[in-house]
C-alpha cells in the first residue's frame, strides 16, 4: 500500500489495528499476521509504501483458497483506506508546453532553427 508522505504516524496505527483486527477474526483463513512495515520511502514523489505480511492456514498446494482470502484482505486494506482518506495521489508532472511552439516555430523558419542556437553561441564567443 502506498500512503501520502503527509499522514500521520497515528492514522497508520489505526489502519495497522484494523488489518490486525481483520486477520484475528478469521483464525480459519489467516495463522498469524507477521508484519506491516515500511518498505520504500520517496520522499520527491510524496510517498511511503508498507508491505502486509501474513500466513495463511493452508498449504501452498491449495492456492485456490490462499488467493481468495488475499484477494480479501487486499480488498478490505483498500477500504479502509479509504474510509481514513489515506488514498495516495502522485504529484502533478510539470507540462512544458512552449516546447511546442518552439517546434513549431523552428519548423517554419528555413534554416530549421538553427539561427536562435547561433544566437546563443554568439553569445559566449562563438563565431558564426
Amino acid at each position: 500500500m502506498k500512503f501520502g508522505s503527509d499522514v500521520s504516524y497515528q492514522m497508520i496505527k489505526v489502519y495497522q489495528t484494523a488489518i490486525e483486527n481483520f486477520v484475528k477474526s478469521r483464525p480459519r483463513e489467516w495463522a498469524q499476521l507477521n508484519g506491516f512495515r515500511a518498505t520504500r520511502v520517496e520522499m520527491e514523489l510524496n510517498y511511503i509504501e508498507y508491505v502486509i505480511a501474513a500466513t495463511h492456514r493452508e498449504m501452498w498446494q491449495n492456492v485456490g483458497p490462499i488467493l481468495q482470502s488475499k484477494a480479501d484482505l487486499a480488498s478490505f486494506s483498500l477500504e479502509v483506506s479509504k474510509k481514513l482518506n489515506l488514498r495516495y495521489q502522485n504529484p502533478p508532472k510539470p507540462i512544458l508546453l512552449s516546447l511546442t511552439k518552439e517546434k513549431k516555430a523552428s519548423a517554419q523558419q528555413p534554416d530549421g532553427g538553427n539561427s536562435e542556437i547561433q544566437q546563443v553561441a554568439n553569445m559566449f564567443g562563438g563565431s558564426g
